[in-house]
């Protein structure tokens, strides 16, 4: 939607601490080189958080507000920096790995800025809220050559010095106007366990295996650990019953004690049962879902094939 307010947009940088300085006189994107008439959809398609907007009251059990760690700090840490063009996985945590999109070129040209970023406000937040994060990302050298060195900025000729002259020009805009950027922003790293389990209660409550972003390409991982979980209560209470009966075989033992052992047991038949039957209840409706997607497909194909080979 195009901004209706009078106040006209600050941009984040002045011309003089520009990166990319590619003229658009050519009607290409700098750094994309596809046509300008076609920037504004692949602008949203390239900077939107809709996925983490939808649920942004909730983004504080992912993550703490602020919480943006230099490129260095990944790596003490121990983790392993994933270059990914998905928007929505952006500053997107899981185990030992930390997905970044990479900066793209047209958001460091003063040029482009003036004539498609500031005219949409959408686009103007989502831009400004990326540039902010990676202001943060890239605080000290160390991060810059670890920046380069993974491709996540592309400039070979880029210095140090003119980095930092443009990202102390983008706090200083951002310290003094925090609310022009798009409100994910607000926070920093998010984890990805917990966006997919905030997803599975606010909108999936029948499947486990979609949610913020599915990780998984095959189901092994998926049951492994369901059955690696189970496989720990069933060994505890095999413990606890055996455990149960020995006491029991003892001469002399307390009525309440048999009662006890005796209702544990029943417990944890029925434990079993409904574990047994929560997973089938999720895991058979999740293959049924993908077998029919999949033979959806083919037969779609099948008839694409067969209304081309016989025009």
């Amino acid at each position: 939607m195009t901004s209706e307010t009078s106040k006209p947009h600050p941009l984040p940088f002045p011309v003089e601490a520009q990166l990319n300085s590619e003229s658009l006189d050519g009607g290409l994107l700098p750094g994309e080189y596809i046509p300008l008439a076609t920037c504004q959809p692949f602008l949203h398609d390239g900077l939107t958080q809709s996925r983490a907007n939808i649920i942004f009251p909730h983004l504080w059990f992912a993550g703490a507000p602020g919480n943006f760690r230099p490129l260095h700090q990944h790596l003490v840490f121990r983790r392993e920096i994933i270059v990914c063009e998905e928007p929505g996985l952006h500053l997107i945590w899981f185990e030992d790995r930390v997905f970044i999109k990479p900066l793209p070129p047209f958001l460091t040209n003063h040029e482009f800025w003036m004539k498609y970023v500031v005219v949409n406000d959408e686009t103007y937040k989502l831009a400004c809220g990326f540039l902010y994060s990676y202001g943060q990302l890239i605080r000290y050298e160390s991060d810059f050559r670890l920046a380069a060195e993974k491709g996540l900025i592309r400039d070979k000729e880029l210095t140090w010095e003119k980095w930092q002259r443009f990202r102390l020009c983008l706090l200083d805009v951002f310290d003094r106007n925090p609310d022009i950027m798009d409100k994910r922003y607000l926070y920093g790293e998010l984890r990805l366990s917990r966006l997919n389990l905030i997803y599975f209660i606010k909108f999936r409550r029948c499947n486990l295996y979609y949610g913020y972003w599915n990780r998984h390409t095959h189901y092994g991982p998926i049951f492994s650990g369901y059955f690696a979980t189970a496989v720990v209560i069933f060994a505890f209470a095999s413990i606890t019953l055996n455990a149960m009966q020995v006491a029991t075989s003892a001469t002399n033992v307390s009525p309440i004690l048999l009662t006890t052992s005796y209702r544990f047991s029943i417990a944890i038949l029925i434990a079993i049962v409904g574990l047994m039957t929560a997973m089938a209840v999720v895991f058979i409706p999740l293959i049924t879902v993908d077998l029919r997607g999949g033979m959806i497909s083919n037969k779609r194909m099948a008839r694409e094939m067969r209304r081309q080979s016989s025009v």
